[in-house]
């Protein structure tokens, strides 16, 4: 079995102890009621593809188990309130034992009322894993969607802070900081850190009828070998309320991005329009609709950079009918960063879209299916690079007991390139049994 980076785990449960702390000064123990949910989930896994490699390479098969017992923790006070949740998790490997790892995942969600109209919230969410694509189930908007081979364990670390003052029945200026890192046990892999100040204020100047958002953000990004940079972000949008269900907006965006040394900086405008819809109680529609322009600040006579353009824009309608049933559609277009991933890549024009249904088929069997596509455009690296990313995923889910659930699922993955070398395809299904006690137990009097 591996040998692990001490620095790098105890790096990582720093920020998580040290959020916790912040939480046992958010809730006083003499009147906090806490609670705890046991839980323990033995999956087995099937990978065609365990490496992730390119389909000329040597593909391999692999059945994994895990082991997972979590641990939801949950404190309520009277001005407070706070959730830890941490799940360690070994997994056994049946072909490659080599990669035997023991996995870490934890999430913590506080909030501190110091006023009744001001409060201080906290969230961190903190993985250790070697799975290099361990999520099938989230939209694909919201994964890493890079490359990343090998089963090196690496470890991400994200913690917002904010704090909220409301004046008004909509009205509030909220003051927030991030901290984010990513470590790799992977040489070949770029670690990075990134810290982003900012603040955001929404006033109605006219209670229902005009609004405004302002927001303002700086974050700085550290790489260990790419070229450092900050980035500027101002926003300003203006709101006006047709009815109470139906708003409509307009949009603007202003980002200035500034390399440390021989970077290209760039500024970035993108004005925007769309409307938010409470259609019924059980539909809701927003979308938006605008364009960018990239602009380069090319000083070097000698470097021809082309400006980008293009739309940008998004759509998201939910429905939900009876109690569980949910269909969700979502789509992207637009320009982003990435450099928080596997590979850092630079400016990215994307577009995707996600289709995500929940149906409860019988008292006690539910269904999930999702299925999403996405094509990312890396402007900044030579040569460009073209990715298209699919993914579909499927799962039943069966309360066979008040204390046992089974589940039984299916996922696709594909990415296809211009540079062969990016590529690959995966299929994983799966078989979970889940056991909790039907309550909490009290720890508090």
């Amino acid at each position: 079995m591996r040998k692990h980076t001490p620095l790098l785990i105890n790096f990582g449960f720093l920020h998580t102890v040290g959020s916790l702390l912040l939480v046992l000064l958010f809730c006083s123990s003499a009147t906090a009621a806490v609670t705890l949910h046991p839980s323990l989930s033995v999956e087995t896994s099937y990978t065609d593809n365990v490496d992730l490699v390119a389909e000329n390479d040597a593909e391999e098969h692999e059945v994994i188990t895990t082991i997972s017992p979590t641990f939801d923790l949950s404190l309520t006070g009277r001005m407070s309130e706070a959730v830890l949740s941490y799940t360690p998790s070994y997994s056994i490997y049946s072909r490659f034992s080599d990669n035997n790892e023991l996995r870490h995942s934890a999430s913590l969600t506080a909030m501190r009322r110091i006023t009744r109209t001001t409060r201080v919230e906290l969230t961190n969410d903190y993985l250790y894993t070697e799975d290099p694509a361990y999520d099938t189930i989230v939209p694909l908007s919201e994964l890493d969607t890079t490359v990343r081979r090998d089963r090196e364990p690496y470890q991400t670390n994200s913690t917002d802070l904010s704090l909220i003052h409301q004046f008004g029945p909509e009205d509030e200026i909220a003051l927030g900081y991030r901290y984010y890192f990513l470590r790799n046990d992977d040489p070949t892999y770029e670690d990075s850190d990134y810290y982003e100040p900012s603040l955001m204020v929404t006033y109605w100047p006219v209670r229902n009828r005009f609004g405004t958002e302002v927001e303002v953000g700086y974050t700085n990004r550290d790489f260990d070998d790419s070229e450092d940079y900050d980035d500027t972000f101002a926003r300003l949008r203006l709101i006006q309320r047709l009815s109470p269900h139906l708003d409509i907006y307009v949009d603007y965006t202003h980002e200035w991005t500034n390399y440390a040394d021989e970077g290209t900086d760039y500024q970035v405008y993108s004005p925007l329009a769309g409307f938010i819809w409470e259609a019924s109680a059980n539909l809701s529609i927003s979308a938006g609709l605008g364009y960018f322009f990239q602009e380069n600040d090319d000083d070097d006579d000698d470097v021809d950079i082309d400006d980008e353009d293009g739309l940008t824009g998004s759509l998201e309608a939910v429905y939900n009918w009876r109690d569980r049933n949910t269909l969700s559609l979502s789509g992207a277009y637009g320009y982003d960063q990435t450099d928080t991933a596997a590979e850092t890549l630079g400016f990215t024009e994307y577009y995707s879209v996600t289709g995500v249904l929940d149906y409860q088929l019988a008292r006690r069997l539910f269904s999930h299916f999702l299925a999403g596509y996405q094509r990312n455009s890396y402007t900044e690296v030579e040569p460009e690079r073209d990715d298209d990313v699919w993914r579909v995923s499927a799962s039943l889910s069966y309360q066979l007991l008040a204390w046992m659930e089974l589940e039984v699922g299916y996922a696709f993955r594909d990415i296809s390139s211009d540079l062969e070398t990016e590529e690959y395809t995966e299929n994983r299904a799966f078989f979970s049994v889940t056991m909790s006690p039907r309550q909490p137990y009290f720890l508090s009097r």
